[in-house]
């Protein structure tokens, strides 16, 4: 090795040992929301609520935008072969999810077609009518932020640049909308913990006895109580008296007859309590446990930021996995080669060409 190339490889392993490295729990990649909604049934349910109709038979249709890398959209299918129904959960409030909604559905609808037909043909090429739905979940300090109803729309139009007087009467509307149907089921800190302590739900809610009601009373649920244990002083949110932690909270919807199939098994809660809270999911575990586990995310986290650092840096891959197996020479080699591939991407086969 020249003095370039151990220069070059000492900075890159000065900038590998300042990383700070985020514990992210890498096993909990499919959401609740998924999970809710895994089974046909419960597809065929939402479908059925969505459109109004009885639908009787869905399938299926993930897909993944270019834009948005390897994510996909939280769910989609095909009802009855007519409609392509894209639905999506949001735990934080943005007006840009129809610009989102028009990239899934863009990419959605090009798969259920023949490219080459679409391009070329002098025939009409018929698509399935798209309906785009989002879940909104969250907790909000005041009612002022809250909607005054739960469903509403929001549309691509309303981050068009608004019209100058120069255009003003003379165009009246876009060529391009997208619609977005939305299930806003946000509460205030206050509705939350009355519904914690005595099973009592907004007014605004009670017309929506459906999963999506009770994966936004889950969710809710888990992010107040996992508030109210970290809360310390600052006294924002007051422990719900009849629980103290988020697998208590578990338990209190399952007596509630709230997913009671999902919740009574052990896996599905570990998942639930580690996409909302990490802390309960230790908890939930057992600390012995919680702790071994977090030793393991925190290892594959910095693998990914040091296979990261390398590609950033237009290193090849084996160098990567070099540095890898040094730095932890017990690694399992399958997961160096996944995360590597999954950063790499088509260079990773390149290198091993």
């Amino acid at each position: 090795m020249d003095t370039n190339e151990k220069l070059r490889s000492q900075q890159l392993s000065d900038i590998i040992e300042s990383q700070e490295v985020v514990p992210v729990n890498r096993k909990a990649k499919d959401t609740f929301f998924k999970t809710v909604y895994a089974t046909e049934k419960r597809q065929r349910e939402l479908a059925s609520f969505l459109l109004g109709v009885d639908v009787e038979k869905v399938i299926t249709a993930n897909i993944r935008p270019v834009l948005f890398g390897n994510r996909e959209n939280d769910l989609a299918f095909t009802c009855d072969d007519v409609f392509y129904t894209m639905t999506e959960c949001q735990a934080k409030v943005s007006p840009n999810v129809p610009y989102r909604l028009l990239e899934y559905i863009t990419a959605g609808l090009r798969t259920m077609v023949n490219s080459e037909k679409l391009l070329y043909s002098s025939s009409r090429v018929y698509f399935p009518i798209p309906k785009l739905y989002v879940l909104q979940v969250g907790l909000e300090r005041t009612e002022n932020k809250l909607p005054a109803q739960v469903m509403y729309d929001i549309r691509l139009s309303d981050s068009y640049v608004p019209l100058g007087e120069k255009y003003e009467g003379k165009v009246t509307r876009t060529d391009l909308e997208m619609v977005v149907h939305v299930y806003d089921f946000r509460m205030t800190y206050g509705e939350m913990l009355v519904y914690i302590e005595q099973e009592r739900l907004p007014d605004r809610f009670t017309q929506y006895d459906n999963d999506m009601r009770n994966y936004a009373l889950t969710a809710n649920g888990i992010t107040y109580v996992q508030r109210a244990v970290k809360d310390g002083e600052q006294k924002q949110y007051i422990m719900p008296k009849n629980i103290q932690n988020v697998a208590e909270y578990l338990q209190l919807l399952r007596s509630r007859n709230i997913f009671v199939d999902l919740l009574s098994n052990k896996e599905v809660c570990d998942m639930t309590m580690a996409q909302f809270s990490r802390d309960d999911m230790l908890m939930y575990q057992g600390r012995e446990e919680g702790r071994e586990e977090g030793r393991e995310e925190e290892r594959e986290e910095s693998i990914k930021n040091i296979v990261e650092i390398y590609h950033k840096f237009q290193q090849p891959s084996e160098a990567a996995k070099r540095e890898i197996t040094d730095k932890y020479p017990d690694v399992d080699e399958a997961l160096v080669d996944t995360i590597i591939a999954e950063v790499y991407g088509l260079q990773l086969i390149n290198d091993k060409a």
